[in-house]
């Protein structure tokens, strides 16, 4: 079992949280998307997983905390997740046809409606992937295993990370406190539910869910339980089923429960679009 987080600034900008075990959060509760990336250390090796918008160089806070070899692994292709990517020598992603797909001359170029960098002037770095890792194939990091798991939703390319033996699922962009984002370009709904389906079928009650958007007021990492995974599964089933009229629109919004909702634009609904009358 983890101990009680501890929390630590590193700078004037990255806020460590140590849950213990090997597991740490690195936090940027300054910028305004409050994002988490984390790092989870092995005997042998470690893996930073995502690694925030890139607007201060990450390299260091993880160098603070672990002097193994280190694989970063990102969990989709967003730019306030991979900005510090090309600072890592040993990279990773998990192997699907549309990431292959953006590999050119051994780098990988992320096309812009996958990046999204235009929202906020990023521009992608490229950078060689040392290692292609399938959907369910378990990262050995040395008395620590994580599996890889396809969470399509926020976007078609979006993997979880679950560490089995700790019950601890790193969610990145599917699910997180606040506003989750189905509204953005490649997002899915009715991939949203499938994914709560499959989650909820694996998760033991006791799961920590730890997702990668902080809040506003608090410097904690977002943590979740499988309460919140059940309810969004039922959420996304009453909108399939048009038993859940949005709250509110433009980006049509659904409360989930008093800690989530869900926002959805009016390609996200896919096979559902008749919900939206079209």
């Amino acid at each position: 079992m983890m101990s009680k987080p501890k929390l630590h600034w590193f700078d004037d900008w990255y806020l460590i949280e140590a849950f213990g075990s090997g597991l740490y959060g690195i936090g940027e509760p300054k910028y305004h998307q409050i994002n988490w990336n984390y790092l989870v250390v092995g005997s042998e090796r470690a893996l930073l997983f995502d690694t925030g918008p890139g607007l201060r160089d990450i390299a260091p806070v993880v160098a603070s905390l672990t002097d193994r070899p280190v694989t970063v692994l990102l969990s989709h292709l967003h730019y306030d997740h991979t900005g510090n990517f090309h600072r890592f020598p040993e990279t990773a992603l998990v192997d699907l046809p549309m990431l292959r797909a953006c590999e050119k001359d051994g780098l990988l170029h992320a096309p812009e409606e996958m990046f999204l960098g235009s929202y906020e002037d990023m521009t992608w770095v490229p950078h060689i992937i040392k290692r292609w890792w399938p959907i369910g194939h378990r990262i050995d990091l040395g008395g620590r295993g994580l599996e890889i798991i396809a969470t399509p939703g926020h976007s078609p390319e979006s993997i979880s990370l679950f560490d089995r033996e700790r019950r601890v699922l790193l969610a990145a962009d599917f699910l997180y406190l606040g506003n989750l984002y189905a509204q953005t370009p490649g997002a899915s709904l009715p991939d949203y539910l499938a994914s709560a389906e499959t989650l909820t079928g694996q998760l033991p009650a006791d799961m920590l869910i730890l997702g990668a958007h902080g809040e506003e007021g608090t410097d904690e990492s977002p943590k979740l339980t499988r309460h919140d995974l059940v309810d969004l599964k039922a959420a996304l089933t009453a909108i399939r089923d048009h038993d859940m009229p949005p709250a509110s629109q433009n980006p049509d919004r659904y409360v989930i429960n008093d800690r989530l909702a869900l926002l959805a634009g009016p390609q996200s609904y896919g096979p559902w679009r008749a919900y939206k009358g079209g």
